[in-house]
């Protein structure tokens, strides 16, 4: 028996007469890589410094939620979406969370007039500057004043 799997063995790492088809290399495509990825993740320190919120739908994103805050600082954030309303139709939003503020992982429940509402996830949260809130039509250009 020992002699026998000997020579399984000795047959199988043998080199073969059979003629092994070379995989061709395959093209390298550029990966797609989002605006905000290699951003650190923000976190608003208390729930109740948000003052505004947008939810907006993105390309290859289901839901995008754009928080403001009392000093006019914006943040942006992914969520995985779940429940009877959709959070663009929301009137109030109410954070759920372990600790204080808002980070990556909390849970935010939209709210509608017709008592829908809609559980969300944030998968990551990070700021945004001045001239992308501009971009994203979330702030308002400033006044040129006359003079």
């Amino acid at each position: 028996m020992l002699i026998s799997l000997s020579l399984l063995l000795a047959a199988s790492l043998a080199p073969t007469t059979e003629q092994s088809t070379t995989a061709k290399p395959v093209e390298a495509k550029p990966a797609v890589v989002a605006p905000y990825a290699g951003r650190p993740s923000a976190r608003i320190i208390s729930s109740r410094n948000v003052r505004n919120f947008v939810v907006r739908r993105e390309a290859g994103i289901d839901q995008v939620v754009y928080l403001e805050t009392t000093r006019k600082l914006w943040f942006r954030g992914e969520m995985m979406c779940h429940g009877d309303g959709d959070p663009r139709d929301a009137q109030s939003l109410e954070p759920i969370s372990h600790f204080l503020g808002i980070d990556n992982n909390t849970t935010l429940v939209f709210r509608e007039f017709s008592s829908q509402t809609s559980v969300c996830n944030l998968i990551n949260l990070v700021r945004l500057t001045e001239e992308e809130a501009l971009e994203l039509k979330l702030n308002r250009p400033p006044k040129v004043k006359k003079g």
